[in-house]
């Protein structure tokens, strides 16, 4: 759905001798006439990549303007997605995110408290057995803990290249208070 990669795969192939056929469109990119009607026909499905792109970032503003929250429940130590569709605390995975808070507000460091998830053979939320200081200090610093939500930390930048950036005041970001249940305390 990108026009000029097209073009220039099919131009790299047909400079290597290779025939690419287009079976639905009936195109044969050694026919002179064909790359003409690539052209027109990848930048349909372009513009219409960009359209689709376009309404499905405008459904996702939509909905974190009416507060509606989505969690990553499958990395997310604590929660899952409950019958009502909202965050449902597990109170096993509860306990270690406690346990997390209590060894940081006693003075243990990030990299410590991952020493001791890590040797005490507890699962990080991706499922993994060693546990990073990074993960450590994502559950520190996420604000669902205490049952709210910041909307919109990212964003995808070009709907081509499909990349993400991190939210530094490019887009509106949306706190809902109390969204859910809290496993710690403000």
């Amino acid at each position: 759905r990108n026009t000029v990669d097209t073009l220039q795969t099919v131009r790299n192939l047909k400079a290597a001798g290779v025939e690419v056929i287009f079976e639905k469109e009936n195109l044969h990119t050694f026919d002179p006439k064909c790359e003409v009607m690539l052209t027109i026909m990848s930048s349909l499905a372009q513009e219409e990549s960009r359209s689709m792109s376009e309404n499905i970032r405008w459904g996702k503003q939509k909905s974190m303007q009416d507060g509606n929250v989505y969690m990553a429940y499958s990395h997310f130590l604590g929660y899952r997605k409950g019958p009502d569709g909202r965050p449902e605390i597990v109170e096993e995975e509860a306990e270690i995110v406690h346990q997390i808070y209590d060894w940081f507000l006693n003075g243990k460091t990030i990299r410590h408290i991952a020493q001791q998830l890590t040797s005490r053979g507890i699962p990080t939320p991706g499922g993994k057995t060693k546990w990073s200081v990074s993960t450590v200090k994502s559950i520190l610093t996420n604000e669902k803990y205490k049952g709210d939500a910041l909307l919109q930390k990212t964003y995808t930048v070009d709907y081509l290249t499909k990349e993400i950036r991190k939210n530094d005041g490019a887009l509106a970001q949306y706190l809902v208070e109390n969204s859910h249940e809290a496993i710690i305390s403000p």
